[in-house]
């Protein structure tokens, strides 16, 4: 049985539509695949109300692309209302919001400057000597994120015997808590188990929690990263013990727990 492709959402300014078009002429492949099944404003039929149209596409999207440009800054429906829900949606782990840079502008101190931008190394796509390459790095960069959403290589999605090979034995999921045979509590994003064997004496190095409790990570970190460790550890990072909840924060949101 196959998964449903990922809803992506375009967050952009009407003024970038001819870039906007060239995109997603590049992510067909994965759309054929059913990888994915995007959606914009310009989708909006006859006689629908706009805004709530565009309410109910970003708040069921599993990933949301801003096309970031001057247009998209300077204007205050994208900026204060529609990247700032998208934020929302990304830090509660029910989406991930993916920035394009389209063209150059002053973005990195944005909100969701801290978010690992594409093409290649944030380079707006107006500056690269062929554009086809700007977008076909843009395409496999999201192709991996599709990958690591869905936990495939996104070329291909899971199959029925594949999941109950996962979900076999003494297991856990590292997202909800649940042991293997529970219905799953995870929830958008993360609507299936991510179940792992683990042994006695696991914690996870983000929230603390032993095996078999509720993720308390959130946003990015939305799961548990469970490693087992010896008595007498301590993160090298924040001073904490095995089992207390990470204080650490930024590029170290996790313990580095030595013994």
């Amino acid at each position: 049985m196959d998964t449903l492709p990922i809803n992506v959402f375009y967050a952009y300014s009407h003024n970038d539509d001819d870039l906007r078009n060239e995109l997603e002429k590049h992510l067909s492949l994965l759309r054929r695949q059913k990888i994915i099944a995007d959606w914009h404003f310009r989708k909006i039929s006859g006689g629908k109300e706009w805004e709530g149209q565009i309410d109910k596409y970003l708040n069921s999207a599993g990933i949301i692309l801003l096309l970031v440009s001057p247009d998209f800054m300077y204007s205050d429906y994208c900026y204060d209302i529609e990247m700032k829900r998208a934020i929302e949606l990304h830090e509660a782990g029910t989406a991930r919001v993916v920035p394009i840079i389209l063209r150059p502008v002053d973005w990195s101190s944005a909100l969701f400057g801290k978010l690992q931008a594409l093409p290649k190394d944030g380079k707006p796509i107006t500056k690269w000597d062929n554009r086809d390459e700007a977008f076909y790095n843009v395409s496999q960069g999201l192709r991996q994120i599709c990958g690591e959403i869905t936990g495939t290589t996104g070329t291909s999605i899971l199959h029925e015997k594949e999941r109950q090979e996962l979900t076999e034995g003494n297991k856990y999921c590292r997202r909800c808590g649940a042991p293997t045979g529970e219905r799953s509590e995870c929830i958008g994003l993360y609507a299936l188990h991510d179940f792992v064997s683990y042994s006695a004496n696991t914690y996870c190095r983000r929230c603390g929690a032993p095996v078999g409790k509720r993720s308390e990570c959130i946003g990015l970190y939305a799961f548990h990263d469970f490693v087992s460790y010896s008595a007498n550890t301590y993160c090298r990072r924040c001073g904490a013990p095995v089992g207390k909840r990470s204080e650490c924060i930024g590029l170290y949101a996790f313990h580095d727990f030595v013994s």
